[in-house]
């Protein structure tokens, strides 16, 4: 869905960030709900770039274009939906999409890992997606828009992580072997091992070692 396709591209938004409030004009793409949650995908205009933001962290926004003000989150999402046509392939992602079910746990796994130092985002998103185009076939004709939707949606802790983990028992060696290696190439993105990264990828080594997926000598 292009900015224009959903209308809400002349908003001022308030943002919450330290107790502060920050007025940012931006163009609201999409929203979503996961756990209860709203999710808004946010392209702010100073920044030339696009965030998702919790609804927790928005005070409030207008539509200038409407001139219609809205202090309930939840009225401006009842009208985002009532206006903005949704296409079948790309609408609001969530987390029971079909379409990257066979790597559900994975994904869990590469975005708690990037989240660890929170640093070189860009970078980190283009290592997710372009792991998902090459891993799901079904996915190599979706946007880099609605990818980044998709998987920035996903926002596990470390129970979580630990999980997705133990699941991997199914994975052949070569599927074990490739996520393990867009894990590394995650945590080095930014050039070095963090403490904390070396440690979560030392467990995710040895759980897939433990369930007989030899790896390669030169895989760390």
């Amino acid at each position: 869905m292009t900015i224009k396709e959903c209308k809400f591209y002349n908003m001022q938004v308030n943002l919450i960030k330290n107790g502060k409030i920050y007025a940012e004009r931006a163009a609201i793409r999409n929203v979503w709900q996961k756990d209860n949650n709203t999710f808004l995908d946010i392209y702010i205009y100073r920044l030339n770039k696009a965030y998702v933001f919790d609804s927790g962290f928005i005070h409030d926004i207008t539509d200038n274009s409407r001139e219609k003000y809205y202090k309930d989150v939840g009225k401006f999402v009842c009208d985002f939906y009532a206006t903005c046509k949704i296409s079948s392939l790309e609408q609001s992602p969530n987390s029971d999409n079909v379409i990257f079910s066979s790597i559900k746990e994975d994904l869990v796994i590469l975005r708690f890992l990037s989240e660890v130092l929170k640093n070189k985002k860009d970078i980190k998103d283009k290592i997710i997606r372009e792991y998902v185009r090459d891993t799901v076939k079904s996915a190599q004709k979706l946007s880099d828009r609605y990818l980044d939707e998709y998987i920035n949606s996903i926002i596990p802790d470390s129970k979580e992580f630990y999980a997705a983990v133990s699941s991997l028992k199914s994975k052949t060696p070569k599927q074990a072997e490739d996520l393990l290696r867009n894990s590394i190439k995650l945590c080095l993105s930014d050039g070095y091992l963090e403490y904390h990264e070396r440690m979560y990828l030392a467990d995710l080594i040895e759980a897939l070692r433990s369930y007989g997926l030899l790896l390669p000598a030169d895989i760390i």
